[in-house]
């Protein structure tokens, strides 16, 4: 196996066909998670089991930026304003990659300011009811 590089440097996120840069501090600025299993089972009393296979699981995709930044006041002009969102990330060295679609702004996140020692990221959280992952190079 090759050695491969996965730092922000060699990751390409875009968002809305915008291309985000301006990380925040976070150890880990960009995560993707699912919203819903993707196969539930159920077990019964008698041994037997049935499954439910989600067509779409649909995903969670949080971004920590620099607060004070260009693209956090992008992403918050998208918020503002109810914007349908698409995202799709793109790992250089590994080709890895993945394209959401069908998305919003939910949320963002707790705001620390004005502290003796620390500001916050600005976090921005979508959630997206398309979304397609390939890993691995």
């Amino acid at each position: 196996m090759a050695l491969v590089n996965i730092t922000t440097e060699n990751t390409v996120i875009t968002v809305n066909g915008r291309q985000i840069q301006d990380w925040g501090e976070a150890e880990n600025p960009v995560t993707e998670e699912p919203i819903d299993q993707k196969t539930t089972i159920r077990r019964g009393m008698g041994g037997n089991a049935a499954r439910l296979d989600r067509i779409n699981p649909g995903r969670r995709v949080t971004l920590n930026l620099n607060p004070g930044g260009a693209d956090a006041a992008y992403m918050q002009g998208l918020f503002n304003s109810n914007a349908n969102i698409t995202y799709s990330r793109t790992v250089i060295g590994t080709l890895e990659n993945a394209v959401g679609a069908e998305g919003a702004i939910v949320n963002d996140a707790t705001i620390g300011r004005a502290g003796g020692t620390s500001i916050s990221d600005d976090v921005f959280i979508m959630e997206f009811n398309s979304f397609t992952t390939l890993r691995g190079g």
